[in-house]
């Protein structure tokens, strides 16, 4: 699996697990679209080695929709600081 849909408070969240696409670096990313805004993302990347896959699988595989959703609700708030 490498990427997860959830349905969540704040609208459909997906995870996914993914290399990013400037760098090549591991990372999971997180797609959401706040109210008033197109889709958003967020990533948390990881070093580019076996390492760094290894903490990226982790996070992706313990993330819920409770973990999912506080990650996008911290996201939404430090833009709405700044909007």
């Amino acid at each position: 699996m490498y990427a997860k849909l959830y349905e969540t408070e704040v609208g459909q969240v997906l995870v996914k697990l993914d290399a990013s696409p400037d760098e090549v670096k591991p990372e999971v990313r997180f797609f959401f679209e706040p109210s008033g805004l197109g889709v958003c993302s967020i990533a948390i990347l990881f070093s580019d080695d076996d390492e760094g896959w290894d903490k990226a699988e982790k996070l992706f595989n313990t993330t819920d929709e409770i973990s999912a959703t506080r990650i996008v609700v911290e996201a939404i708030n430090q833009v709405a600081k700044v909007v």
